[in-house]
């Protein structure tokens, strides 16, 4: 498998250097360079405490319990989100641009306490060709070009498992218990676990046939 990439967040070119308004927005291309330019990774709870980066124990415990998910309009003003909230910006901004998309939601399902990351994202279709679109994972930022959604999903499977093996032991089993979602419009204002409930009641669950693990709590 080719991949093409098209984007990313060191090179793109555009027609203007003006910092781009959201509603201004003609492109996927120019879509990232906004989000560049205008969302940081982290998130504003409800007393405006910003919490970020990523990789430290306030902003996880800040997840669980101070964290609800941003609509496009709350994303822009607070200016932060982590990949739940990102995904809805673009999921509003491909909407209202007609084209033809997809947002997932990958995890390991493991019934223990982990550091084994999760994440959403989102590709879209346009003139024949496949595009996974990523703003939110810093290392993978841009826009890659597939023959089929499939790949698309392959790929960046392969991204998340590349990413966690440095951080955690992957074998086989917990392989297994590797799951990715295709999920549709999530309830804004939800917590944590009720946006990751939501997935596994009502998501449907693709290229993972052969994988049996689940998550027993979460």
């Amino acid at each position: 498998m080719i991949v093409k990439k098209i984007s990313n967040y060191f090179a793109i070119i555009y027609v203007e250097d003006i910092l781009m308004k959201y509603n201004d927005i003609k492109t996927p291309e120019q879509l990232l360079k906004y989000m560049d330019e205008n969302i940081k990774y982290g998130f504003v709870d409800d007393n405006s405490k910003i919490y970020g980066p990523w990789n430290n124990q306030e902003f996880q415990q800040g997840c669980q319990t101070k964290w609800h998910l941003s609509s496009s309009e709350r994303l822009i003003k607070a200016g932060y989100g982590h990949c739940f909230d990102q995904v809805e910006l673009e999921r509003d901004w491909f909407i209202n641009h007609n084209y033809k998309f997809k947002t997932f939601y990958i995890m390991f399902e493991l019934p223990f306490s982990n550091s084994y990351s999760m994440h959403t994202y989102l590709v879209f279709e346009k003139d024949g060709k496949y595009y996974y679109f990523e703003h939110s994972d810093f290392k993978n930022r841009g826009i890659y070009e597939f023959e089929t959604n499939q790949d698309a999903i392959n790929y960046q499977r392969n991204k998340h498992i590349e990413y966690n093996k440095q951080r955690n032991v992957i074998n086989e089993e917990i392989l297994n218990c590797l799951h990715i979602y295709e999920y549709t419009n999530p309830t804004y204002g939800c917590t944590m676990n009720e946006f990751i409930s939501n997935i596994l009641e009502n998501g449907k669950e693709v290229g993972n046939e052969n994988n049996m693990g689940r998550m027993v709590d979460l």
